[in-house]
């Protein structure tokens, strides 16, 4: 694996770097991270699982590289043998031209260290969170979809306490599980916690219980799951009426057709019939 992160790195070097990072990234996920940081003039740190981890502000070349599985471009299917996905961040990040440890951007840096990531991404970071001094783990505040039990034990107290209500009805802030993490942060910040630079996590804990306390559930819909085979089809059927809009497409199999299926595996199944249409 390191041989491959190496190779990798090496593309990445002799690549053009043509935007600031923050012009390449145009997600909601990011939009809600950046004016997270804006609203409390913080650093804002990328962790990506191509380039590693980095300032916003950093010059990047276009790339496409993910650890999440069934995707394109996915490092996995490059690996032959055991993957894993913090064994892949140790070769990337030591490989890297564009990455720095995460103890670089925590030193000197005062204040609490917010962490928005999908469960993949924090099981890359997760062995240099762990690994920050005592004084600066203790400032470490996370925000994901994924529940604190399949957190490393180590890090399970520091996630802050947002549910599926975050989706429901009385939510101002509604959105898709891809940008659950980014919008609780920026929700986190905008009810005034991630200023406090003494701020102890029982006291932050207590503010988003607080918050969330009169929120009602996300409506939970038991729709129809398929294998890969038929939700090919399926989106092959329906791909001109969303005009070959991967989200659309996605809208309406839930809204419409009642069918049932994770985000970025839709988005890998909808690149591929994209490719036979060429």
């Amino acid at each position: 694996m390191q041989q491959l992160a190496s190779d990798w790195a090496g593309r990445i070097a002799n690549a053009p770097s043509c935007h600031p990072a923050w012009d390449v990234y145009c997600g909601r996920s990011f939009k809600e991270a950046r004016t997270a940081a804006a609203m409390v003039e913080a650093k804002l740190v990328i962790i990506s699982a191509g380039l590693g981890l980095f300032e916003a502000s950093t010059r990047i070349p276009a790339y496409g590289c993910t650890v999440l599985v069934g995707a394109d471009d996915g490092i996995r299917s490059r690996v032959d043998g055991n993957f894993s996905i913090a064994s892949w961040w140790r070769a990337l990040s030591s490989s890297s031209h564009l990455s720095r440890s995460l103890e670089d951007f925590v030193r000197g840096q005062p204040g609490p260290l917010l962490v928005a990531l999908s469960e993949a991404y924090i099981e890359m970071l997760a062995p240099e969170l762990i690994a920050l001094p005592p004084n600066d783990l203790a400032r470490v505040r996370i925000f994901t979809a994924s529940p604190a039990a399949r957190l490393p034990d180590a890090l399970r107290r520091f996630r802050m306490p947002y549910d599926d209500r975050l989706n429901g009805p009385d939510s101002p802030c509604r959105g898709t599980l891809n940008d659950f993490a980014s919008r609780a942060l920026a929700h986190f910040v905008g009810v005034g916690r991630g200023t406090v630079p003494q701020a102890s996590l029982d006291a932050d804990v207590a503010a988003v219980r607080s918050a969330l306390s009169s929120w009602r559930a996300a409506q939970k819909f038991d729709r129809a799951r398929h294998d890969d085979d038929t939700m090919l089809k399926l989106i092959a059927e329906h791909w001109e009426s969303a005009g070959g809009s991967a989200s659309r497409l996605l809208r309406y199999f839930r809204d419409e057709l009642d069918i049932a299926c994770e985000q970025s595996r839709f988005a890998a199944l909808a690149r591929r019939v994209r490719e036979t249409r060429k």
